[in-house]
């Protein structure tokens, strides 16, 4: 269990301390900086922000540096002479690799249902995360094919004003379609873990015995990666950078059938989120903790009690009992009472 959560110059936060239960709520209006709490153990788990990728908004806009302590693990970002990102377990340096992980916690907001309904980034973003706290392989297959698209896009664009040579792109080639491989194999099993799970939850939520909620993942090149980018070479030489790959896969969540991104009613929507986080969690579960791992998947949720009707809450606080969870709200009449009875509970002004 996470004890203690410690910010200095993080948001709005300059300083802030804070110890944990096994339920924590932390009660304030709009502007207190609850959700940054949220978002701070958030970078303790996966090294990014749950709300944006700039990292530099994180900082304190009067300040240098922002660090984040929970208990033995530490992050400190500083934004001279460039952004910076460090991090330690037990006063010991890690690569972001090897710290990623440590603290495994999945994330619900009200936003999240953008994960069905927006673009495809949305969802890549949730498999991303959800994988690389579990799987170091992948989580270096992905740093690996984040830069070598950017060198291989660097090359494109280079041989399109007549500075490179398109047999240079043989060695990119290869090395992006080995990261390729690795990235949608990985996707592909974690999909098919979550199908196996997700009908069940989404039944229990909607009440209904006969609804089947699945997810299909979409890969926008057909047959192997390799020989389709020696195909498509021209096409891509003419665009300036890299058209097909793992980059460009969708996740389609379909309710009996149909897209739900463009049928769903927002109370479908709400149901397939939750019953997605919950079999997140399970996902997490399932998994051998990294060596000397000793938490548990964390609960973090923003406000999110007041989004649900009652069914809907009530299954929300049956998934909160079985894991450490920190909460946000503006108000306590949207937490059940059973929750407060046994929360802590902390009043931001």
């Amino acid at each position: 269990m996470l004890k203690n959560i410690n910010l200095e110059n993080f948001r709005s936060h300059h300083k802030f301390d804070l110890d944990l239960d096994h339920i924590t709520i932390i009660l304030g209006p709009n502007g207190a900086g609850k959700t940054n709490i949220l978002e701070a153990i958030s970078l303790l788990s996966f090294c990014r922000s749950f709300r944006e990728d700039d990292k530099k908004n994180l900082i304190n806009i009067d300040k240098e540096y922002a660090r984040i302590t929970g208990d033995d693990l530490e992050l400190f970002m500083t934004r001279h002479p460039r952004l910076i990102l460090k991090v330690k377990t037990k006063g010991i340096a890690r690569k972001v690799a090897d710290f990623i992980g440590y603290l495994p916690s999945v994330v619900f907001s009200p936003e999240t249902i953008s994960i069905i309904t927006d673009s495809p980034s949305y969802r890549r973003r949730f498999l991303d995360i959800m994988i690389s706290q579990v799987d170091r392989a992948y989580l270096v297959s992905l740093m690996n094919f984040k830069k070598i698209r950017q060198q291989r896009n660097n090359l494109l664009q280079h041989i399109a004003k007549g500075l490179g040579n398109e047999s240079e792109l043989s060695f990119w080639d290869n090395e992006f379609a080995k990261e390729s491989k690795i990235i949608i194999d990985k996707r592909g099993e974690s999909v098919r873990f979550l199908n196996g799970i997700l009908a069940k939850f989404y039944q229990s939520i909607s009440g209904n015995k006969t609804d089947v909620l699945q997810l299909e993942y979409h890969n926008n090149f057909e047959g192997d990666i390799l020989n389709h980018l020696k195909e498509s070479r021209a096409r891509e030489i003419a665009y300036g950078g890299t058209i097909f790959g793992p980059h460009r896969d969708d996740l389609i969540f379909k309710l009996n059938g149909k897209d739900m991104g463009n049928f769903a009613s927002r109370g479908e929507l709400k149901s397939a989120i939750l019953a997605l986080k919950i079999a997140e969690l399970n996902f997490l579960e399932s998994k051998p903790k990294f060596e000397d791992n000793e938490y548990a998947p964390l609960l973090l949720l923003d406000d999110i009690f007041s989004e649900f009707d009652p069914v809907r809450r009530a299954h929300l606080s049956k998934l909160i009992s079985q894991y450490q969870s920190v909460i946000t709200t503006t108000e306590k009449e949207h937490i059940p009472e059973e929750l407060l009875k046994e929360a802590k509970i902390v009043e931001l002004n």
